[in-house]
């Protein structure tokens, strides 16, 4: 007998790779909600699946009163697909159910009961309950025994387990919490329940019936090591950054918005971007595509600009030009945004003196190994250093430069410092920034959930081409744009090269200067290989390794040639 619920409920099911059972197990699941008698919807979000997934779940959905559904490309975690089903879903009480019924759904009630029993804002279903029975491998019991003890010595956190598949929320948790989750695969439950109980919110436990179904013995190391990563991460968040104490300021107005998209001829790419706009959380937008040459493409909200032969920043002061928006917002072609990525930073613009705001541009999941490879040396702390931000979600911050790949500025700025006016490229955006610092003394806010996913140049010489340009810029910028630019920072992998290729003429002059040398570049060759040993595959952290000292060279090499350039070529 259900437990008296008159708030409707809402089932999401995240699916990956079930099409073999996913119609069985959507219908399974309405039969149990009907029995209940329980005003309900079941969402299933469809996780970038490669086989029948999307096809079984819209058969449900035609079929089966109550299923609504949704899908996207590429396999972005649990956590994504459970974010972009609460958007869709309507019901006060909010249930998480894995899709592969290893907990099956007659379970709803036990839940429904423990919540009506404590009044808890949230009850997850607990492996380790005393009246838990599970079918489980032993292998399996070892590691969550073993994940168990270190998030209670890490979070101290009044629960048994985090990870069991079936999970109750009110409306109003989900509400609070999500924006702050940065997680979307391995300890996405953990962030999410540390956070709950971080803002204040009561958690039960609920004993469960397991039914492993073959799926949970096989766990490998280097999705432990993915784990304990994300895990360390949250602890490091909460408790040494504070990220998840900063304020969140919420907006209900949706003022429109430009996105403007410069590229020379369209791609792949430029549709994986434009779909990923199209299924943006936001009501009130335009798409400005500013092509060389003119194209074909459909959408009320898509215009085709085309500008002939152009930079980027040409092209995008001839976009603002026939920008509706009162707010402009850059996105560079080989990129695509998170569903909440202009909702999340027009909240930003309600405060009068921020006058631009920017995101990470992370590298996505579905990019190839040297792609992969390539954004993995962006983002070690060995490269990009200070400016780690710009590359993985960090904490909220004030800047003074940032790049167009996901960047947007308020049009009444943008206007009065007279857009970019600027033949040079890449650096266009550090132009664009410093005269909106210096001379409208406005705010740039770096935003970690305003989040793109750009594909990154393949290592290695894609790559070195990029670099090679962004080191030319910078050590040109240091005598032309000093106030951004003359930074140690920027300096450093200049510094390090002309040591690595010419440090040991100098020291040869003195007892045992060589062999200093010889341990310098040793140590600074240890730590590449320690950083790169981070993905756990030999493959990968060689390449990471040779990319992280290859990327230094190149970016110090051409900073050295653009300090004694006595002028760029127009871009």
């Amino acid at each position: 007998m259900s437990a008296s619920i008159p708030q409707k409920i809402s089932i999401l099911m995240p699916a990956h790779n079930e099409g073999s059972h996913i119609y069985q197990n959507i219908r399974e699941t309405k039969r149990v909600l009907d029995s209940l008698s329980l005003d309900h919807e079941i969402v299933v979000v469809d996780d970038g699946s490669d086989d029948t997934t999307l096809s079984e779940i819209a058969r449900a959905a035609e079929e089966i009163e109550g299923v609504r559904f949704l899908s996207y490309a590429g396999n972005r975690g649990k956590g994504w697909a459970l974010k972009r089903a609460f958007n869709l879903a309507s019901g006060e009480l909010l249930f998480f159910l894995d899709s592969d019924l290893d907990i099956h759904p007659r379970q709803f009630n036990t839940l429904l009961q423990v919540q009506a029993d404590t009044g808890a804002d949230v009850v997850i279903g607990s492996k380790r309950h005393p009246r838990s029975t599970l079918s489980y491998p032993r292998s399996r019991r070892i590691i969550s025994s073993a994940y168990f003890f270190l998030v209670k010595i890490l979070f101290g956190l009044p629960l048994r387990d985090t990870q069991t598949g079936i999970k109750l929320f009110r409306r109003k948790v989900l509400e609070k919490v999500f924006p702050y989750i940065l997680v979307k695969r391995y300890a996405f439950d953990l962030e999410l329940l540390v956070n709950a109980h971080h803002q204040g919110f009561t958690i039960a436990e609920a004993p469960v019936v397991v039914d492993y179904r073959g799926k949970f013995g096989h766990i490998g190391l280097g999705a432990i090591w993915k784990i304990l990563v994300d895990t360390l991460a949250v602890f490091y968040r909460l408790k040494l950054l504070h990220y998840y104490d900063r304020p969140l300021r919420m907006s209900a107005a949706t003022p429109f918005v430009s996105i403007l998209i410069p590229f020379r001829a369209p791609g792949a790419h430029l549709r994986e971007c434009l779909s990923a706009i199209a299924e943006m959380d936001y009501p009130n937008f335009e798409v400005l595509l500013l092509p060389d040459e003119s194209m074909e493409c459909g959408g009320k909200r898509i215009a085709v600009i085309p500008t002939g032969s152009l930079g980027p920043p040409r092209k995008r002061d001839i976009g603002a030009s026939h920008a509706k928006g009162e707010i402009i917002a850059f996105i560079d072609d080989d990129a695509y945004p998170d569903e909440d990525w202009l909702a999340n930073a027009v909240r930003r613009f309600s405060d009068d003196s921020i006058a631009a705001v920017g995101g990470p541009a992370s590298t996505p999941p579905t990019d190839g190994f040297w792609e992969q490879a390539a954004g993995r040396v962006l983002a070690s702390w060995m490269v990009g250093g200070v400016h780690l931000y710009r590359y993985i979600p960090k904490m909220l911050k004030e800047v003074d430069d940032y790049p167009t790949s996901n960047l947007m500025v308020r049009r009444s700025a943008f206007d009065a410092v007279g857009g970019f006016q600027t033949p040079y490229w890449p650096g266009e955006d550090t132009i664009l920034c410093l005269k909106i610092t210096r001379q409208l003394g406005k705010k740039i806010i770096y935003d970690p959930d305003v989040q793109v996913w750009h594909h990154r140049r393949p290592l290695f010489f894609p790559h070195f081409r990029q670099i090679g340009r962004y080191g030319t810029h910078r050590g040109y910028f240091v005598k032309r744009f000093p106030e951004t630019s003359l930074r140690l920072n920027y300096f450093l992998p200049a510094i390090w090269t002309a040591f690595l290729l010419l440090g040991w003429l100098p020291l040869m002059a003195f007892p045992g200067g060589l062999r200093l040398y010889v341990w310098g570049v040793s140590l600074y060759l240890l730590a590449a290989c320690l950083t790169a040993a981070k993905s756990l595959h030999p493959k990968m952290a060689a390449a990471v390794a040779a990319g992280i000292v290859s990327t230094h060279i190149v970016y110090g090499l051409n900073f050295i040639k653009g300090l004694f350039l006595k002028e760029l070529d127009e871009q």
